[in-house]
C-alpha cells in the first residue's frame, strides 16, 4: 500500500489518494464472493490487503457490520479467526454459504433431486403482503415447488446453499427491476422459466464454490452471527481482537442503500424476518445533543438543520448510533490492535458529510490514534451512479465517488 500517491484535499483535510486501491476493471465480488449479489460490497482485494497488513496468521478479525461476508471469506482463507455480525438474515445466510465448502458431487446430486421432485411436488404457496403484485401466479407456484424441495433437505449446509441460489432466482423472476436496490416494479418480465433459471444459478454457484476452494483452504471456521451490534449481546473477550475491519452503512437506509428492501422478497419467501431497516443505525431520528464527540459533525449539522431540521436529526441519530457501537466494541480490541473503517461520504441537502473525519474524531475520543486515511475510487461497488436523495420524482444527484480507508490504532 506504500505506493506512489497523489495528495488531495477532498473533505477539508489532507488525505492520501491511493490509485493502487482502485482495482479498475476488477469486480468487487470475485470467486466465491460472486455468489449472490449484495449492495455496496467490500472489494475483496482491498480486504485482503488490509488483513495482510494489519494482523497476523492466527489472529482474530472482527467485522461488526459484516454484510454478505467478504471479510469473512478473506479472513478464513488467510488463516485468521473471524467473528462477524449483521442484522440482515439474508446477509448472514450469504456469508455462511460463501464460507462453507461443499463437495461438488454432493451439490450436483442434490440439484438433480430438486429438479426431479419439481414436477411431482405439491406447492404450498406463502401468503405475505403484496405477493401477487411482485409475482405472477405461475412464478408463485414454481417457486413454491422449489422451496418445498429445498426444505426437505436434511443437511443444513446444503439446504442453505440452495436457499441462497433460490434467493437469486426469486429476485430475477419477480416483477421488481433487477438492478435496483429498492423495490421498483419492472416493465418487462423475466423471460426465463423459474426452474430453468434456478438450475442455471445453481450450476454457477456450484462452480464458484468449487473453483475457489480448490485454490484456497479454510484454516479456521468463521463465527458468523445474526446480531445487531447496536443492541445485541456482544460475546467477545476483551482485548482479544487484533483487527476490526468493516464497511459500515453509509447512512440511514432511507436515503442511502436500502439493504432491507433489497432483501425483502427473498426473506419473505424464506420465512425470515425482513425488518432490518427498522433496526439499522439512525433509523429513529433523535434530538441533536452533545452525545457524539465530533466537532466536525456539529459544524455540518448546523448547515443541514438550516434547510431541514428533521433531516439533520436523522443524520445525527446515525452518527450517535455509530458511536454507541464503537464504545461497545472498543474494549474487545487489543491494545495496539487496529481499527479499519472503509466509509463513503454521502451528501445530504447538498452538503457532504465527512464520515471519515467524524469516525476519526469519535475513535480518538475513546483511546485510538489515527494512523492514515487512504482514498480510492468506488467504481467497483454495486451501487447506482445516481440516487434520489429528496425522494422527489425525477430529481437525481450523483452518489459517492470516493471511498475512504480510515486506519486507527487502539492505545488504551
Amino acid at each position: 500500500m506504500n505506493c506512489a500517491t497523489e495528495q488531495y484535499d477532498l473533505t477539508g483535510g489532507k488525505f492520501v489518494r491511493d490509485e493502487s486501491l482502485d482495482f479498475g476493471g476488477i469486480r468487487a465480488g470475485e470467486g466465491v464472493n460472486s455468489i449472490h449479489a449484495y449492495p455496496a460490497m467490500f472489494h475483496s482485494r482491498l480486504v485482503r490487503q488490509l488483513i495482510e497488513r494489519y494482523c497476523a496468521v492466527g489472529d482474530y478479525v472482527l467485522d461488526p457490520f459484516m454484510g454478505s461476508g467478504v471479510s469473512a471469506v478473506e479472513s478464513c482463507v488467510m488463516g485468521r479467526k473471524f467473528i462477524g455480525f449483521d442484522i440482515n438474515p439474508l446477509a448472514v445466510l450469504i456469508a455462511k454459504v460463501r464460507t462453507t465448502p461443499i463437495a461438488k458431487d454432493i451439490l450436483l446430486n442434490t440439484l438433480e433431486i430438486i429438479n426431479r421432485q419439481y414436477y411431482d411436488v405439491i406447492p404450498n404457496p406463502p401468503a405475505f403482503p403484496n405477493i401477487n403484485f411482485w409475482f405472477t401466479q405461475e412464478r408463485i407456484m414454481s417457486l413454491s415447488k422449489i422451496i418445498t424441495s429445498i426444505d426437505s433437505i436434511d443437511d443444513e449446509d446444503i439446504q442453505r446453499f440452495f436457499k441462497i441460489t433460490l434467493s437469486e432466482t426469486i429476485r430475477a423472476v419477480s416483477q421488481t427491476k433487477p438492478n435496483e436496490f429498492k423495490l421498483v416494479r419492472r416493465k418487462k418480465p423475466c423471460q426465463f422459466g423459474t426452474i430453468k433459471l434456478f438450475t442455471i444459478n445453481s450450476f454457477k454457484n456450484i462452480k464458484s464454490l468449487d473453483d475457489y476452494y480448490k485454490l484456497n483452504k479454510i484454516i479456521y471456521n468463521p463465527n458468523i452471527q445474526l446480531v445487531n451490534t447496536l443492541t445485541g449481546d456482544i460475546q467477545i473477550e476483551d482485548n482479544s481482537i487484533s483487527l476490526l475491519i468493516t464497511s459500515p452503512p453509509y447512512g440511514d437506509s432511507q436515503t442511502t442503500v436500502a439493504y432491507g428492501q433489497f432483501s425483502r422478497l427473498s426473506l419473505q419467501w424464506l420465512n425470515l424476518p425482513y425488518d432490518s431497516d427498522k433496526k439499522s443505525l439512525g433509523c429513529k431520528p433523535i434530538n441533536i445533543n452533545g452525545g457524539v464527540p465530533s466537532p466536525t459533525l456539529y459544524m455540518i449539522l448546523s448547515i443541514v438543520s438550516r434547510q431541514d431540521l428533521k433531516r439533520s436529526m436523522h443524520v445525527f441519530s446515525f452518527y450517535y448510533d455509530m458511536f454507541q457501537c464503537l464504545k461497545k466494541i472498543i474494549s474487545k480490541i487489543k491494545i495496539g490492535g487496529h481499527i479499519v473503517f472503509v466509509v463513503g461520504n454521502r451528501t445530504v441537502k447538498g452538503t457532504q458529510l465527512p464520515t471519515d473525519v467524524i469516525c476519526v474524531e469519535m475513535l480518538e475520543s475513546i483511546g485510538c490514534t489515527h494512523i492514515e486515511t487512504r482514498v480510492r475510487l468506488i467504481g467497483n461497488k454495486r451501487m447506482p451512479s445516481k440516487n434520489s436523495p429528496t425522494n422527489i420524482t425525477g430529481e437525481k444527484a450523483p452518489t459517492m465517488k470516493y471511498e475512504y480507508i480510515v486506519v486507527c490504532q487502539r492505545n488504551g
